[in-house]
């Protein structure tokens, strides 16, 4: 990697680029460090950490990264948020070689819309769109433990995917431990599967209750002063701002490959939203100067985020429902806090409006809308549908989630006939890790995914664990087993 050349492509620096804030700063005054974002994953007040600043790139020099690799990508994009007197531009390229060196993203074209494509994001070790961020992490992570002569406890919430993705990234990787925390009812077997078959420095757990439960158990944990010392505990769901921000580079990366299938038309990304981290890492490259030109959030029946688009509120969003697209079964979502943050609202006022006590500032909602076109899929019956209408249309084989982003395409082109952009949906997971579907539909073949592959003949009963209450002092007990060796 030329990272002479690579530096020439990067944007005038701010050294606010490399530091960071707290969504819920009311005076907006103390910054942190990077390393210090990297060590907590979550702010002391609650808050989500954001940069203080975000770097721009121009037209011309988004232009130039069009000719890059998806590793080179990686490394402009990441070298204007890390300080090159922590990390040198020769560990950052190791860091991005590593972690990319294989990477993939097949673009297939839809037949019955001449103007809409699929991102298949889902071609990584765990065969979920959640490898891209976390090899990144892992090696990040891996590079600071060592050089510090430290160690670290990852604690990760999981509504399906993260957790295996973080597993594989960290698995073997010396001075970390990962302890996943996934609802028990609320992933799908092949998922389970996956995680419980990863073994030795890292351990998963279900528990006895849904995402949010799980996620809440992770920020009571991390923000535990006594807690967070003991074990050296640190997160890798989308709480972590360092799980969040290499999510940025596929962005500009398919962009880019967008721009030379389709020279001249506009762009627009349909992103499946669950924990809403896709779609951060989507609006904070737009911010950076991707130009993108709206973003369509497709939701399940879990449909905060819509109803906040769409009706500019969002009381009455709050209860669980469980969903065939089960990796978005989320009620909170914790990057709404950053969505809110990113538009205006002021931080002060952010928690009192994930409790639903507060009205989110009108100016705050009519500037997503003109970012975001939002639409929620409801039922079970209707994410089928578009599965089996997808495929026999298009010879395409969605999961859940994916079909979702296609589907509210559908909607968005219904209301904008006249916009002939280009809209890239984001396939966010293997049809593989969904299996049960195919069992109604057998004319669908089922892709093959080679981590999926390997569990067959593995009987989930004989590896399940005993399930955990949904209590702190719980998971303490499962922190002790892991960091003790036993």
């Amino acid at each position: 990697m030329d990272t002479k050349k690579l530096i020439t492509l990067l944007p005038d620096h701010s050294s606010e680029s490399s530091l960071f804030v707290s969504t819920r700063d009311r005076e907006g005054k103390m910054r942190h460090k990077w390393n210090i974002v990297l060590e907590r994953g979550l702010s002391s007040d609650y808050g989500l950490f954001m940069p203080a600043r975000l770097p721009y790139f121009t037209e011309a020099a988004i232009n130039k990264l069009s000719n890059l690799t998806y590793s080179e990508t990686a490394w402009v994009i990441m070298r204007s948020f890390l300080p090159q007197d922590d990390i040198s531009d020769k560990v950052l390229a190791d860091i991005c070689g590593g972690a990319y060196s294989e990477t993939h993203i097949p673009i297939e074209k839809a037949i019955d819309d001449n103007n809409l494509v699929i991102a298949r994001l889902d071609r990584g070790p765990s065969c979920s769109f959640k490898d891209f961020a976390a090899r990144f992490l892992a090696r990040l992570m891996s590079h600071y433990l060592s050089v510090n002569k430290r160690e670290a406890t990852i604690i990760v919430a999981t509504s399906g995917d993260t957790g295996t993705a973080i597993q594989t990234a960290f698995y073997g990787l010396p001075n970390t431990r990962v302890l996943v925390l996934y609802p028990a009812d609320g992933v799908s077997e092949v998922q389970e599967k996956q995680m419980l078959s990863i073994k030795g420095n890292v351990s998963a757990i279900p528990v006895n209750g849904n995402f949010d439960a799980c996620q809440q158990l992770a920020k009571d944990l991390l923000n535990n002063d006594e807690v967070r010392n003991r074990f050296h505990l640190t997160s890798a769901n989308s709480i972590s701002l360092w799980r969040l921000l290499p999510q940025t580079v596929y962005y500009f990366f398919i962009w880019a490959g967008l721009n030379k299938m389709f020279p001249g038309q506009n762009i627009i990304f349909a992103v499946p939203s669950g924990n809403l981290g896709n779609l951060t890492a989507g609006l904070i490259a737009k911010r950076m100067g991707l130009p993108v030109k709206v973003f369509i959030a497709g939701t399940n029946a879990n449909n905060i985020f819509a109803n906040i688009v769409g009706k500019g509120t969002a009381s009455g969003s709050l209860s669980n429902k469980l969903t065939l697209a089960n990796s978005m079964d989320i009620s909170v979502p914790s990057n709404l806090e950053r969505i809110l943050f990113l538009y205006g609202e002021t931080p002060g006022n952010i928690p009192d409006i994930l409790l639903e006590k507060r009205s989110i500032n009108p100016a705050v909602v009519e500037n997503l809308r003109r970012d975001v076109f939002g639409e929620d899929i409801i039922t079970n019956e209707d994410i089928e549908a578009h599965i089996v209408r997808f495929w026999r249309r298009n010879n395409i084989v969605l999961e859940p989630h994916g079909v979702i982003g296609v589907a509210a395409s559908f909607r968005y082109r219904q209301y904008f006939s006249e916009d002939k952009s280009i809209i890239t949906v984001l396939e966010t997971a293997s049809p593989a890790k969904f299996p049960d579907f195919q069992k109604n539909y057998p004319d669908i073949p089922m892709p093959q995914c080679p981590s999926v592959k390997k569990l067959a003949g593995i009987d989930i009963e004989t590896i399940r664990p005993a399930r955990v209450l949904a209590k702190p002092g719980a998971i303490i007990e499962k922190l002790e087993i892991l960091t003790s060796g036993n």
